[in-house]
């Protein structure tokens, strides 16, 4: 039971960080200006920022190496978790990890998307009668 809520704000956060970077404006714009200059001087990042699943793999392979990295002894990715105590297993863990984290905030995104549609046609339909 755990584990199913700890996948649940883990998905929730990495999807608010990925709509962050993708879509956010940001305090006095910075994170606009950051997609500007990637998109003028390094084209590849900036296309990333612009991609909901090609952001969220990205944040999640790097999540799933600082994990294992910089904080083994804290366990904040869902793989590194489930192969807690088969660490020789480090590439595994990095690609589900940035496997599992595209596949629900694409999830999440889609959700959202459809709700925004569903509420836009009955808007458009309160407006036509």
């Amino acid at each position: 039971m755990i584990f199913i809520g700890f996948l649940f704000v883990y998905s929730f956060l990495m999807y608010g960080l990925s709509n962050l970077l993708v879509n956010g404006i940001g305090p006095f714009n910075c994170l606009h200006k950051l997609r500007v200059v990637c998109h003028k001087y390094v084209p590849v990042i900036g296309e990333m920022l612009e991609c909901m699943m090609c952001t969220s793999t990205n944040l999640g392979w790097f999540f799933s190496l600082m994990n294992l990295v910089l904080f083994p002894a804290i366990t904040f990715t869902p793989f590194n978790l489930l192969f807690n105590n088969f660490t020789n297993y480090w590439y595994l863990i990095i690609i589900f990890d940035a496997l599992y984290t595209t596949g629900i905030v694409w999830v999440i995104h889609s959700f959202q998307e459809m709700c925004e549609k569903i509420a836009n046609y009955f808007a458009n339909t309160d407006e036509d009668e």
